[in-house]
């Protein structure tokens, strides 16, 4: 019967455990099982990338003050963003 929010299912779609959820909602322990697995790959893909990032932009630059000040903030940004993106990407394709 739907409710003034939506309906209602009454198990969890990826555990089939007896919750009351909204429609298409996991339940919290999926959720953070699936929150969890998304953080450790992405710190791990993030980390292996921002090294082969750091390695293209400081081994064949000169020694420049300002050119490896401008790469560690380049390489700051990419370990960042691409954590993140990694992590949505980990997140939608576990669910």
């Amino acid at each position: 019967m739907p409710l003034i929010a939506g309906l209602v299912e009454h198990e969890c779609p990826r555990c089939h455990r007896e919750v009351e959820l909204p429609l298409g909602q996991l339940c919290d322990t999926c959720a953070r099982e699936i929150e969890m697995r998304a953080r450790r790959t992405a710190r791990i893909v993030a980390g292996l990338s921002t090294v082969a990032v750091g390695l293209y932009i400081f081994v064949p630059y000169p020694t420049d003050e300002r050119v490896r000040l401008v790469g560690m903030a380049g390489v700051a940004i990419w370990y960042v963003l691409s954590n993140m993106a990694m992590r949505r990407v980990m997140r939608q394709w576990q669910r």
